[in-house]
């Protein structure tokens, strides 16, 4: 639990205003019932001045509310006045003050003396004056000394309380992480959904399943025998898992304190049935706080899912009665309807014809323009390769010995019928024989490309293919002949 201490000291002032329903526009109204609905709240004159102040924003709104409902003990977010008596649950502690007035009032902040109670939680620290010249605050301003320091005081014993959204903050853990780490903790637990409240709503939905929900207070004392007694039993754990959809949450995370509020849950541990279908909204939630016998729970189970069973399907008995009455009305405003719709259909075809038809024309010119920009590369690459078998060719052709000792005329016959006729040392390699060849294009008497081909020669009759051989070494004499042949 937080430390008194760690909190600062704050003072809230709330200001009713007069609100009028009439100035508000529909999106207004619509913010203003669920921020009642959410925070429980009876006074719209007080609820329009939070909203208000929070610039119409809900979440916000929300969030003050909560804060004054917890600061304060009482309901003054919700339309309310300082209560006297907090009611807390199934454990309670009674703080009185050491000194006060007989009438009640007392004359200052006077210390705490907290004393085991089986009654409701009772605060008494002196008085809080809510008249116009009690603090010097004009007509209209209700002044609220702020009770965090003292709640907190007696929280400490009293775990099953729900902590403000402020205080929980500071204990939050992911929802999705939670559900796994208690598994992790306790072994035999139903399948609960990793995941927040909205995204178990939906899956429950789609399912066509209720939704279990368990609220987990880590700090109260039955929480560790109700997990392990009642949640991991055989019997439960199996009930849950094939009519339920199951999602847990701790009470120190501010969705789930959210939702505490919403069904205003008082004690722990605490578990409710949700139907998230949208026909049965109205339906109210059943709850149950405190420890639960397994064979109690499993018979509360069949009930509630039997109960939620009975009101759905009355619900889509009543839709169905609806529906049936609205046909008769349908049935008038067929031929009509069909009318409109063939009329609207029979357009829309034409449309899509003409749609299609510059599309198909679209992409027929974007071929075509495709197909000559590859013919176009395709010449310029071609000629870029023969411009560059040129140069090779240039490069190997220059720098000719003339004819004399040591020198070896070659000729080369390529397969098409042209000649290659160069002067080479004896020292020349047939790698460069072999290079002088490729800057050539070789092509069958038929036009065909000659893909691999071999260097041959008459006399001696043999392959040439060892790229570091000399001329030398192969005892060629002052002439020598070879032809290109395609490697079949």
């Amino acid at each position: 639990l937080i430390s008194p201490s760690s909190l600062p000291h704050r003072s809230i002032e709330l200001r009713i205003v007069p609100g009028n329903m009439e100035t508000l526009d529909a999106k207004k109204k619509a913010t203003l019932q669920e921020y009642q609905m959410v925070v429980n709240a009876n006074d719209i004159n007080a609820s329009i001045q939070i909203l208000n102040d929070c610039k119409w924003n809900l979440e916000n709104a929300i969030n003050t509310a909560f804060e004054l409902q917890n600061s304060s003990g009482s309901g003054l977010a919700t339309g309310g006045s300082l209560p006297s008596t907090v009611n807390s649950g199934p454990t309670h502690r009674r703080a009185t003050s050491s000194s006060s007035s007989p009438s009640g009032r007392g004359t200052g902040s006077s210390p705490m003396r907290v004393e085991p109670s089986r009654g409701t939680t009772t605060l008494t620290s002196g008085s809080s004056s809510t008249s116009s010249s009690a603090g010097g605050h004009p007509p209209g301003w209700a002044p609220i000394n702020t009770l965090i320091e003292a709640g907190l005081s007696f929280m400490g014993p009293v775990a099953h309380r729900v902590l403000p959204h402020w205080a929980a903050e500071s204990q939050n853990v992911a929802p999705r992480a939670f559900a796994r780490k208690l598994k992790e903790q306790y072994s035999g637990l139903p399948n609960f959904v990793e995941g927040t409240y909205r995204e178990a709503c939906q899956l429950a939905r789609a399912q066509g399943r209720s939704l279990f929900v368990y609220i987990h207070c880590p700090q109260h004392e039955d929480t560790e025998k109700f997990i392990t007694t009642s949640l991991s039993s055989e019997l439960i754990r199996d009930s849950l898992n094939s009519n339920f959809v199951c999602w847990a949450g701790s009470v120190t995370q501010t969705d789930t304190y959210k939702l505490c509020s919403r069904l205003r849950v008082e004690g722990y541990p605490c578990v409710a049935v949700v139907n998230p279908h949208r026909e049965a909204t109205r339906i109210p939630v059943p709850t149950h706080e405190g420890l639960f016998p397994v064979e109690q729970m499993v018979t509360w189970l069949h009930e509630v899912k039997q109960k939620y069973e009975t009101q759905v399907a009355e619900v889509r008995r009543r839709n169905v009665e609806v529906k049936q009455n609205s046909q008769l009305r349908e049935i008038q405003d067929m031929e009509y309807v069909q009318a409109l719709e063939a009329d609207r259909k029979r357009e829309e075809a034409e449309q899509r014809k003409k749609e299609m038809e510059a599309v198909a024309e679209m992409e027929e010119k974007k071929r075509k323009e495709e197909e000559e920009r590859k013919r176009r590369e395709e010449v310029e690459a071609e000629e870029k390769r023969a411009e560059e078998k040129l140069s090779r060719r240039e490069k190997l052709m220059a720098n000719e010995p003339p004819m004399g000792p040591g020198v070896v005329l070659v000729a080369i016959r390529l397969p098409d019928g042209q000649q290659i006729k160069r002067r080479f040392p004896q020292e020349e390699k047939f790698g460069t024989l072999f290079s002088l060849v490729q800057t050539y294009d070789l092509l069958t008497p038929h036009g065909d490309e000659i893909e691999k081909w071999v260097l041959k020669s008459r006399f001696p009759s043999k392959k040439w293919g060892d790229p570091s051989m000399t001329l030398k070494d192969a005892r060629m004499g002052r002439q020598a002949m070879f032809f290109v042949q395609e490697d079949l």
